[in-house]
C-alpha cells in the first residue's frame, strides 16, 4: 500500500524553475500543480513565512481525505501528508508559530511554550469580513 505522502502531487525541484530568485520561482511553479503556497494565516492574516526564503503550500485533492503541507526554506523542502485538513492545518499552526517567533514578524504575546495555541492565531485567514 502506498503512503500517503507518494499520493500527492510532486512538487517542483529547483531545476524546474532555473535562474528565478530563489522562493518565487518555485511559487511560480505551484500554479496548475495542485499545490498552492499560503501567505496568510491567522485570524487577522499574519505574515506566514518570509518570502521568498520560507514558503509554505498546501495540497487540497477535491474528493480525496489527503490533505498536504510542504515547506520551502531556502531552496530545502519538507512535505508532509495528512488524512484530514483539520490535521494538516494543526501542523500548519505549530510551523507558524515557530516562524512568528523566529521571523519577529507575528502576533504580540506569542512564546514557544504555548499550547494549546490560541484560536486566534490559528488556521486559514478568511479575509475580511
Amino acid at each position: 500500500m502506498k503512503e500517503l505522502i507518494d499520493l500527492l502531487p510532486e512538487l517542483p525541484e529547483e531545476d524546474d524553475w532555473g535562474c528565478t530568485p530563489e522562493g518565487y520561482g518555485w511559487i511560480g511553479e505551484l500554479f496548475g500543480s495542485g499545490w498552492h503556497a499560503i501567505s496568510a494565516w491567522g485570524s487577522e492574516g499574519w505574515d506566514l513565512g518570509s518570502w521568498p526564503y520560507q514558503i509554505i503550500a498546501h495540497c487540497n485533492l477535491p474528493g480525496v481525505p489527503l490533505y498536504g503541507l510542504a515547506t520551502y526554506t531556502e531552496g530545502d523542502i519538507d512535505v508532509q501528508a495528512f488524512g484530514s485538513r483539520e490535521e494538516r492545518d494543526a501542523a500548519t499552526n505549530e510551523i507558524a508559530l515557530c516562524l512568528w517567533i523566529s521571523n519577529e514578524n507575528g502576533p504580540d504575546g506569542l512564546t514557544e511554550d504555548m499550547s494549546p495555541i490560541p484560536a486566534q492565531f490559528c488556521g486559514p485567514y478568511r479575509g475580511q469580513s
